[in-house]
């Protein structure tokens, strides 16, 4: 190769260098809009991808080693067995087989995680390659870097991706790489000075106006943003808005660590969050808040978890010592679909049985969480329970004397509730004289006075209107956020310390189709419909005690009298005729979601759980091993085309196959001019390849064309001419 071809290959993959690291601005947001994890690993198959395609090897030898670059990747991400010297092919085999059947089924939320992985790195397989296309080959840059800068702008728009860093990188890197190939077109077509000292008088300006205009643009005071926010505006348009819902917009249901902003409508969500088998039923406790906003619920403190081992004791502090207790045992059965960041227990947790489980406990809130969504256990776990059971006679015994600090943070509430909020909670609590009888006194207060549990209308208060007061006096309709958060303010308004709690109901009787549940055990699935808060009221000598406000759910805890010979669970008391309809509305209601429930888990209890990768991912790779057939067409079509016209002889064949010579090098940019003779185009191509094989198949077509000589003899002349010619132009 001469030396300028060699300088000009330098060049170019100077200018693929820079498309690997847009590329790579593609990845970074995934760990962060996404649960993709091991994103390091992705970014080195993707690198090792870009260095095979740029290597230019054989295509066999490029295909093999970029096989065994996936092979490691996933053995390191996600095999337990070696895949080298283990059944790997038994283990492909049943992955392909197993997991194809679901793509053409239309259930991707089953797909597996190896299989999920595989397409993922199919498609960087596929990426690395077009864009060498794109970069080297068709030096066709542009597009892409539009496309990016489109990428990152969606990203920050819609997503908590930040792309105020990433956006001033693309514009850095888009510039200097087009600037490159401006070079580079201009270094082709002059020979007076050496590559070095161009590229240095190039590139050295280019560089110091790019960081000079990128500090700029970064360092700058920027104008507000001029036009509304487009979410709530997409969301109106789509329907999953509406004018009563106000700022809140409607949510989905489901578990949600910001709760800070309470109110408006949900619709249902019945995909399954994880599978249950347990000795007793009851909620699974998640967190707790403690700081009531007027708008909804905060932490007076980040939380501070400790870790803890396998085994180890959790040290909840949910109840003292003197509570007596049942001992049981839970087993969760992860869904690996619905990832969650807090691991949920039940009421008497003592600790965690599983070697998969990495969390770290912060008792205060009653808060057990994962490190991160990557270590969220993917096996099932067990956990040790001992199950209180309140005696009702020791509760309305109980002093009422706490420390300060319990009593002054728990409470604590905003200046600016409305004062009648607590004259409400006076005229509710005054008539009793312990802390239990004006907890359920509150507790009772929504089964009548016309409250309504519903989950579509429901307002939301307006910038200066309290969330509690709104829910109380004016709408009085709403579900478990609604009335949870009223219960624990009317009882801290009435000097009773209580915090807002939040989790999943016990769920619906069901059982996870991969496992067995034990027989001593009843197995329940929970969904995301099933996300719930309730309330805890702290008694001094008793430790806190779960209560439940909202219409249609009964009281997660056990309570029990002195003359008991066993346990009970108190029921709410019988409501008016009146409000019988009324509270009859939302148990109907969970009977019926149940029922639905429990019929989508005998199809396919995760098809809901649907991830948007879990589905994008497939149709990604479609459409681009659809976009790598077209780019590559004349490659396989030159193949199939040899084999076949190089067999076949008749006037039809030799015309078809010289129609296609033409096309080809109409898309190798030889395209054939307007009022240009074939002879003139032939002498052209000529010129351009050095030879003479185009004059002379085109003397032969003339011949058949215009003598109606015989092209079977003609052909099989020009048959090694016309594949000479074809492979050349296709290389």
């Amino acid at each position: 190769m001469p030396k300028k071809d060699k300088q000009l290959q330098v060049l170019r993959y100077l200018v693929y260098l820079c498309g690997f690291l847009l590329f790579w601005e593609w990845l970074r947001p995934l760990e962060e809009i996404s649960d993709t994890g091991s994103l390091p690993m992705f970014v080195l198959f993707t690198a090792g991808c870009f260095l095979l395609s740029a290597l230019k090897l054989r295509w066999w030898l490029s295909f093999l080693l970029k096989l065994v670059l996936t092979a490691v990747v996933l053995q390191v991400i996600l095999a337990e067995e070696n895949l080298v010297f283990g059944s790997w092919v038994a283990l492909f085999q049943d992955e392909i087989q197993t997991n194809l059947q679901l793509l053409f089924t239309g259930e991707f939320a089953l797909l597996t995680p190896f299989f999920r992985t595989l397409l993922f790195l199919i498609l960087l397989w596929l990426m690395s390659y077009l864009l060498y296309y794109w970069f080297i080959i068709a030096n066709r840059i542009f597009f892409f870097i539009i496309m990016t800068f489109v990428y990152i702008a969606v990203l920050d728009t819609f997503t908590p991706y930040d792309g105020s860093g990433p956006i001033v990188r693309v514009f850095v890197l888009s510039f200097f790489a087009m600037g490159i190939a401006a070079f580079t077109r201009i270094y082709q077509s002059g020979e007076k000075q050496q590559l070095p000292k161009r590229l240095l008088l190039w590139s050295g300006p280019l560089l110091a106006l790019l960081v000079l205009s990128a500090a700029v643009g970064y360092t700058a005071p920027k104008l507000p943003p001029q036009w509304a926010d487009p979410v709530p505006f997409i969301q109106k348009m789509s329907g999953t808005d509406n004018e009563e819902s106000g700022s809140g917009g409607v949510r989905k249901v489901g578990f949600g660590e910001d709760d800070s902003q309470l109110g408006g409508p949900f619709v249902q969500d019945n995909s399954v969050a994880f599978w249950a088998a347990t000795e007793a039923s009851g909620y699974w406790r998640a967190d707790s808040k403690d700081v009531y906003t007027g708008k909804g619920w905060e932490r007076s403190r980040q939380v501070q978890p400790q870790n803890f081992r396998s085994g180890e004791s959790l040290n909840l502090d949910l109840y003292e010592e003197d509570v007596v207790t049942e001992p049981r045992e839970a087993i969760v059965y992860p869904n690996v679909n619905e990832v969650l960041d807090r691991l949920l227990y039940p009421y008497g947790t003592q600790t965690f049985f599983s070697d998969p489980v990495s969390a770290a406990v912060d008792a205060e809130f009653g808060v057990v969480e994962t490190f991160n969504r990557s270590q969220y256990p993917a096996e099932p776990y067990t956990i040790a329970v001992n199950e209180p059971q309140y005696n009702i006679e020791d509760l309305q015994r109980d002093p009422g004397i706490e420390d300060q600090n319990t009593h002054n943070r728990y409470t604590q509430l905003p200046e600016t509730l409305p004062d009648r909020v607590r004259e409400l909670a006076a005229e509710i609590t005054g008539s009793e004289a312990t802390r239990y009888d004006k907890a359920k006194a509150v507790e009772q207060y929504f089964n009548q006075n016309g409250f309504q549990y519903r989950t579509q209308d429901v307002p939301v208060p307006e910038e200066n209107q309290d969330y509690v007061d709104q829910f109380l006096f004016e709408s009085k309709i709403g579900y478990c956020d609604n009335f949870s958060s009223a219960m624990v303010v009317l009882l801290r308004a009435a000097d009773i310390p209580a915090r807002w709690v939040k989790g999943f109901t016990e769920g619906q009787p069901g059982s996870n189709p991969n496992v067995s549940t034990p027989d001593n055990m009843d197995s329940y699935v929970v969904t995301n419909a099933n996300a719930h808060s309730w309330v805890e009221v702290y008694f001094p000598e008793t430790g806190w005690v779960p209560f439940e406000p909202t219409q249609g759910f009964s009281n997660p805890a056990e309570f029990t009298t002195e003359d008991d010979a066993a346990p009970e669970t108190p029921q709410a008391e019988t409501p008016e005729p009146e409000q019988e309809e009324e509270a009859a509305a939302p148990q109907q209601e969970e009977q019926q979601q149940a029922e639905e429930a429990e019929n989508e888990t005998a199809q396919s209890e995760t098809s809901a759980a649907v991830s948007p990768l879990y589905w994008i991912i497939p149709v990604a790779v479609i459409v681009l091993a659809a976009l790598l057939l077209y780019v590559t067409r004349y490659k396989w079509l030159t193949a199939y085309y040899v084999r076949k016209y190089g067999k076949e002889r008749s006037e039809e064949t030799y015309e078809k196959a010289y129609d296609y010579l033409l096309r080809l090098l109409a898309h190798k940019g030889y395209k054939r001019q307007s009022g240009q003779t074939l002879r003139e185009y032939a002498q052209t191509i000529d010129k351009a390849y050095g030879n003479t094989r185009m004059s002379e198949l085109t003397a032969a077509y003339e011949r058949i064309l215009y003598r109606n000589e015989k092209s079977e003899p003609l052909w099989e002349n020009a048959v090694e001419l016309w594949e000479n010619l074809i492979k050349q132009a296709a290389s």
